[in-house]
């Protein structure tokens, strides 16, 4: 199963304990933006990675997702992903906390699920923080992963993709992110374009 390894970092029951970062161990990684992403590109220039997203499919249910003006924060997860799941809420108190800063974001929640999910992933709509895509096969996730986004094929989920105003992919997190991870994300995102 080309998702076995993605299965990994979410199993699918929820452990007794919360699970625990990849960056569990590193008390700093809310000090600054470059180290809260794994990878950052430059905005311009011979390094700027303009971002897409793999072939997607649509929900029955839910409205086509459109990138919105501003910052495009993409979530990458699955339903039966709690690690994903978890972070749901705090996604969306950052929406609402960015909003009243004044920073012009939309996000965009990229479902990885199989086919056999549709109903599952049909409960979120309306619950989570941005709009909600699918991708069309699982199987195109490993290699968008590696040559489009620019991590390792076989990386876990949750992956979080943040896109400039002019669609300049600019960070790549790939781990579960944290209530002390909002400076460094209001930082990034409030920092000017250009570097």
């Amino acid at each position: 199963m080309v998702l076995s390894a993605l299965l990994l970092g979410c199993p699918d029951d929820k452990p007794a304990t919360p699970p625990p970062s990849r960056f569990a161990g590193v008390a700093s990684n809310a000090v600054a933006p470059s180290k809260l992403c794994d990878r950052t590109w430059p905005a311009t220039g011979s390094g700027a990675r303009p971002f897409r997203l793999p072939p997607t499919r649509p929900v029955e249910v839910a409205p086509a997702s459109e990138p919105g003006k501003g910052w495009r924060w993409v979530n990458v997860w699955a339903t039966w992903c709690a690690p994903c799941v978890e972070e749901m809420a705090l996604l969306g108190k950052w929406k609402s906390a960015l909003e009243k800063d004044g920073v012009a974001l939309s996000f965009e929640m990229l479902s990885i699920d199989e086919t056999a999910a549709e109903p599952a992933l049909k409960t979120w709509v309306g619950r989570l923080p941005g709009a909600l895509s699918w991708v069309q096969s699982p199987e195109d996730v490993p290699p968008w992963l590696e040559s489009a986004v620019g991590v390792s094929s076989d990386a876990a989920i949750p992956i979080h993709i943040v896109v400039d105003p002019s669609g300049a992919q600019r960070c790549v997190r790939v781990g579960a992110l944290h209530a002390q991870d909002y400076g460094a994300v209001r930082a990034m995102l409030s920092a000017p374009r250009a570097e």
